[in-house]
């Protein structure tokens, strides 16, 4: 009788546990004649977030996450409905490409993978996705991304400030060094002389001459410092320089190091490119902003046509 039992509880076991388990994976939600399970969603969070996540329990984020399958079954049934393939071989060739392009081998791009916790096979199948989906895309929107020559000129009429190069400063520079340790006496007559020095420049002796005579007789250094971007400055230099014009000089600049008389001998605004310069950049930003509003419209109506259903 105890084995009879035992057998049976055994048997109850095995019916139980497939009950439970369909309880456990219920309908996330319906999309025309598929469904995604909450087992299917909770492997999908926990792939994309981690099993440590606190963001597990988030109802936005799960929504998010489910409403982002939604559209890949979409997008699936879509490419079964067109009979859009990629092939083994083309998986090997975007491989190959992304090898050239990053000039890596086999081996690094594999190690590079493990680094990120993903086998080859897994980026396999990754590419394998991105591949249907760039093909079904391109198939359903290729006539919405076209771009004029008209609509180019345009933008870079609109936006040409942000195609407008860095601004930059060339300086150059006459110094005193103060010695290390000088006394208040010292810096004082190092001031006298910074002083001194720039009068005779601002009343119009030649930079050069001025320099060369107050390296030989005080050993002052000096001369072209360069060019400065925005911010490239630190202060007080940089307030020293800022309202000069072209050929003016600063007032002595005091520092722990020594003392400096600045030059100011260029201030460019940044050089704005001609049109046909960035004509292909532009080309390249457009279609991808008319790629992206064709997509949103073209997935809107594709959900518009299905019947979904989203059950938690």
């Amino acid at each position: 009788m105890r084995g009879i039992l035992t057998g049976l509880t055994c048997c109850l076991l095995l019916i139980a546990l497939p009950l439970q388990a369909a309880l456990i994976s219920r309908v996330a939600a319906v999309v025309n004649d598929d469904i995604i399970t909450t087992f299917e969603l909770n492997q999908r969070m926990h792939s994309e977030l981690g099993s440590d996540s606190e963001d597990l329990h988030d109802i936005q984020v799960r929504e998010t996450i489910l409403e982002e399958m939604v559209r890949e079954r979409l997008m699936d049934q879509r490419i079964e409905k067109l009979g859009i393939l990629v092939s083994p071989e083309d998986v090997d060739m975007a491989i190959q490409d992304v090898e050239r392009q990053n000039n890596i081998t086999r081996e690094q791009l594999t190690q590079a993978l493990e680094a990120q916790g993903l086998s080859m096979e897994a980026y396999r199948q990754q590419l394998h996705r991105q591949l249907l989906e760039f093909r079904l895309v391109s198939r359903e929107i290729r006539d919405q991304v076209e771009v004029s020559n008209h609509e180019m000129r345009q933008y870079f009429q609109e936006n040409f400030e942000s195609y407008r190069e860095d601004p930059y400063l060339r300086l150059s520079r006459l110094s005193f060094a103060v010695p290390a340790g000088a006394s208040a006496s010292q810096r004082s007559a190092l001031r006298a002389l910074s002083r001194e020095a720039l009068d005779r420049l601002r009343g119009g002796e030649p930079f050069e001459r001025v320099l060369e005579h107050y390296r030989q007789e005080r050993g002052a250094e000096g001369g072209s410092l360069g060019r400065f971007g925005q911010g490239d400055l630190s202060e007080p230099f940089a307030s020293a320089v800022a309202t000069l014009q072209i050929g003016q000089y600063s007032e002595v600049v005091d520092t722990p190091q020594g003392l400096h008389i600045l030059r100011l001998d260029e201030r460019n605004p940044g050089r704005v490119p001609e049109f046909e310069e960035v004509r292909e950049q532009i080309s390249r930003l457009l279609i991808e902003q008319k790629r992206e509003a064709a997509l949103d419209n073209w997935l809107t109506n594709l959900r518009q046509q299905a019947h979904i259903e989203i059950r938690i």
